[in-house]
């Protein structure tokens, strides 16, 4: 094995593999518990925006449960993976888009963002600027659902863990540790392709916001905060919680 590391983007060279690596989480599960959120707080939903889609795997269980829906990320290699697995499924397009540089999407009845991917904004202003890049795509008192992970999350976690393991044509290596004084977990991968003989490395980095100030950025924002779940539940989400899912409302047109 060659023992040049070709240095990625986030996700770039994880694209290709990354069904393989998250092939444990239960998708249908995830789009079930959002999708009971959507049926309880904007009963009327049709069209949903699903950021950070990645692969597509929520957006594509989305549609299985009768939405239109538009998926939005940021890495051209995970979006052209979600192209190649939705082909020409009716009622469905991938775009291109910064979280925070959403304006002239939409407007959509709903809009999602899962699986912490509101962890990637990394400085408080990303908070602020996210949130109002999203509500500008919603329709007047369209609901956004996001989920955050917390603290007690990375310290169980990914305090240090180190994992590898060998598919298909691949193997890889992930080391995650979490610094409590920064509150930054850094995923590092290394990633052999065996045709070619390439070693890609690439790092993804997320901010472990303490749920109050998350629960503060929204309340500055012009979301009103229906309620903060602790995961797949309708419990109260607290920093016992290893993961929160945020159900915000956005401002309707006599606001």
């Amino acid at each position: 094995m060659t023992d040049d590391k070709i240095p990625q983007a986030p996700y770039q060279g994880l694209a290709p593999i990354y069904d393989y690596v998250m092939r444990h989480v239960d998708y249908e599960e995830w789009v079930d518990y959002v999708h009971s959120l959507i049926e309880q707080f904007a009963p009327d939903t049709e069209h949903v925006a699903d950021l950070a889609c990645g692969t597509g795997n929520i957006s594509l269980e989305l549609k299985r449960l009768g939405y239109e829906v538009t998926g939005v990320d940021l890495s051209a290699a995970m979006l052209r993976v979600a192209n190649g697995k939705a082909g020409s499924e009716a009622g469905m397009e991938f775009v291109q888009r910064d979280l925070r540089e959403l304006e002239g999407l939409g407007p959509f009845d709903a809009v999602v963002c899962m699986y912490d991917s509101f962890n990637y904004m990394l400085e408080p202003a990303d908070l602020d600027e996210a949130l109002a890049s999203i509500a500008s795509i919603i329709h007047p008192g369209g609901l956004f659902v996001f989920d955050v992970c917390t603290q007690r999350n990375s310290l169980r976690h990914f305090r240090d863990m180190r994992d590898k393991e060998i598919g298909p044509g691949f193997s890889y290596e992930r080391h995650s540790v979490y610094d409590s004084d920064t509150r930054l977990q850094s995923n590092h991968f290394q990633i052999h392709y065996e045709e070619g003989d390439v070693v890609l490395e690439e790092t993804h980095v997320q901010r472990i916001y303490p749920v109050a100030s998350i629960a503060k950025h929204v309340k500055a924002s012009v979301f009103d905060l229906l309620d903060a779940f602790d995961g797949f539940t309708l419990n109260e989400g607290t920093e016992d919680s290893d993961r929160i899912h945020f159900v915000l409302r956005a401002p309707t047109s006599e606001n």
